[in-house]
């Protein structure tokens, strides 16, 4: 009796604590029809998890089906709610570098990389912004070694590399933080039909 109170109750246990207590009154040849309505939720609950694989996997093939779409050495601009641009790099047949431009910050966030295993599954993993850091990193590092030469500033091993350090630094600080940012509008943006 308290395991067929256990599979009636939804309000109290977890659907896989009521599913147990089926499975225990069948295993003891107990004949109730709880067992068959839990039974039915089961077979629900399992279309339903079908349902969603399948769309989740639809989805990530129109993702993949339309970043293939741009050219290598190419990219695709895509528009955010937020005003913001999502811009999707083709390096080569399977390499893309994913980001987003944010015209009021400039161009110093980290970037996303995304490489295809197959026509439903890629790889993501957050990278540095090569172009910050040459532009802001060793282009800032030129900038200050000739303002040393020219003597306008004091002239020490350390502010030379600054430039580069906080490039490189800031770019690691933000990684974690605007990798999973990218990824989420990545999958909101292309995923759409």
């Amino acid at each position: 009796m308290e395991l067929e109170q256990i599979a009636m109750n939804s309000k109290s246990f977890v659907f896989n604590a009521r599913y147990a207590a089926i499975t225990l009154l069948k295993d003891r040849n107990y004949d109730s029809n709880i067992i068959s309505q839990v039974e039915k939720e089961y077979e629900s609950f399992i279309k339903t998890e079908q349902k969603n694989t399948e769309e989740l996997k639809a989805q990530e093939e129109r993702l993949i089906k339309r970043i293939l779409q741009i050219p290598i050495k190419g990219t695709r601009k895509y528009s955010l709610e937020n005003g913001n641009e999502l811009q999707v790099k083709r390096f080569n047949e399977d390499i893309f570098q994913v980001r987003i431009e944010d015209h009021y910050r400039g161009g110093l966030a980290p970037v996303m990389i995304c490489k295809i295993k197959n026509n439903s599954t890629y790889l993501t993993f957050p990278f540095l912004y090569l172009k910050a850091i040459l532009v802001y990193g060793i282009g800032g590092t030129a900038l200050t070694i000739i303002l040393a030469v020219l003597g306008y500033i004091e002239n020490d091993k350390f502010i030379f590399s600054l430039p580069l350090i906080v490039t490189i630094g800031f770019q690691l600080f933000l990684m974690p933080f605007i990798y999973f940012i990218i990824l989420h509008f990545f999958r909101k943006r292309l995923r759409k039909k």
